[in-house]
């Protein structure tokens, strides 16, 4: 285990009723699980993966902006637009194999362990940008079962839409300062979250603090998932 985070203050926070989590990035190893999808799908060269998945990202991103589809839908289009920006050629079922592939992303090392420690202190959600039935096939990962799950699908928004977090409050019924919020997004998940009250973590596996950061009040910044058991 790191070193025990510094909290934002120098009294210790409160211990909050509910931790939740995005899902993937934060728990779930997207970047691995979606560069393995285009070695597999259209051999991408060695030399462009990361820059490829880059691309996809921000295709993936820009279109999360626009008014709400089902996100298997945007993930069979994102891959084909980025395949497309490469040059890349691709099978008439590869969209669809993209899509199936999100259930064989793997969750980060430090995940199972932590979450069943938190499980016997804290109520747990995810908040996740996929649709229901996406997640549902993510959760056999997983060694605790989460007290709550809020999808895109559900608020009919995507992060950084603050209305998802917005729709998270009313199920999870507590003031949003009861609610510590863990993510490795600034764009996609700190900036909105705390818009909305929550209180927020900055998980960052990353040498690099990644811009926008500093305009957040964070209760912390961890470097692995194992640090969230110091901090209350």
């Amino acid at each position: 285990m790191g070193k025990p985070p510094r909290p934002s203050s120098e009294a210790s926070p409160k211990a909050p009723r509910w931790v939740s989590f995005d899902c993937y990035g934060t728990l779930i190893d997207w970047e691995s699980g979606i560069r393995r999808a285009f070695r597999e799908l259209i051999r991408v060269r060695e030399e462009e993966e990361a820059e490829l998945f880059l691309a996809w990202e921000k295709i993936q991103w820009e279109k999360i902006q626009e008014p709400y589809v089902p996100y298997a839908e945007i993930l069979r289009s994102s891959f084909r637009q980025a395949a497309e920006e490469f040059g890349y050629r691709y099978a008439s079922y590869a969209g669809e194999a993209f899509v199936d592939s999100l259930a064989r992303w793997e969750p980060f090392p430090d995940v199972r362990s932590v979450l069943n420690s938190l499980s016997h202190r804290h109520r747990l959600a995810i908040i996740s940008n996929v649709d229901r039935d996406l997640l549902g096939q993510t959760l056999r990962h997983f060694p605790v079962r989460f007290d709550a799950l809020i999808t895109a699908e559900d608020a009919r928004a995507y992060k950084p839409n603050p209305e998802i977090f917005n729709h998270a409050l009313g199920l999870l019924g507590c003031p949003p300062e009861q609610v510590v919020h863990v993510a490795f997004g600034v764009g996609y998940d700190l900036q909105p979250a705390h818009s909305a009250g929550l209180r927020v973590v900055h998980l960052n596996r990353k040498p690099s603090p990644g811009p926008g950061i500093s305009d957040v009040p964070l209760e912390a910044t961890i470097k692995s998932l194992e640090e969230l058991l110091h901090l209350w």
